[in-house]
């Protein structure tokens, strides 16, 4: 069982657990699915210290109290650029985190803040062999949410990441996508 796998049921038992306090939130919705392109990098990597690597994300949330949401984000950047990525080449990171979110409603979007702990992995080719390296990392975010209908709106984030790599330790990301409330 991969390590992605064993934090997303985790997530998914914690999840569980707090429906009855979602019961009674106060939201339109209860759960919301997010869907997210972007881009991002280390900023540490000597070479590959770039942020215009793309990337992926699935963002899956449950309102636990009003404006309070639990957010499970699963994620990959891919980091193979031209030069290499610090030690390695065709590099990709991915990921796996759990994060509190907290939402404050603006005039015409809502916006949040979250933080976060994950799984990570760096995965890429150090001269003829395969390299694998996992760790743990803290994750810190800002979204905002521009509603289109009662369940669709536009989601944009920006987030940094510390992961305990031994070569890079910093990565910062940039999403946008779709957001479906359900």
């Amino acid at each position: 069982m991969t390590l992605h796998h064993r934090l997303f049921g985790s997530a998914l038992l914690a999840a569980c657990l707090l429906i009855p306090g979602a019961a009674r939130a106060q939201e339109e919705y209860t759960y919301t699915v997010g869907l997210l392109g972007g881009i991002g990098g280390s900023v540490d990597a000597s070479p590959g210290g770039n942020l215009d690597n793309t990337g992926y994300q699935l963002n899956l949330s449950m309102v636990t109290e009003p404006r309070t949401h639990v957010v499970v984000r699963l994620g990959r950047l891919n980091l193979d650029s031209d030069r290499g990525f610090g030690s390695l080449t065709d590099a990709e990171m991915s990921y796996a985190t759990v994060a509190g979110e907290y939402r404050l409603p603006e005039s015409w979007y809502e916006s949040g803040l979250y933080i976060g702990l994950g799984g990570y992995r760096l995965q890429g080719t150090r001269g003829a062999s395969d390299q694998t390296e996992n760790a743990v990392g803290l994750s810190l975010g800002a979204t905002g949410e521009f509603p289109v209908t009662k369940w669709l709106g536009i989601l944009v984030e920006l987030s940094g990441h510390y992961v305990d790599f031994d070569e890079q330790q910093l990565f910062a990301m940039g999403h946008a996508g779709v957001a479906i409330h359900f």
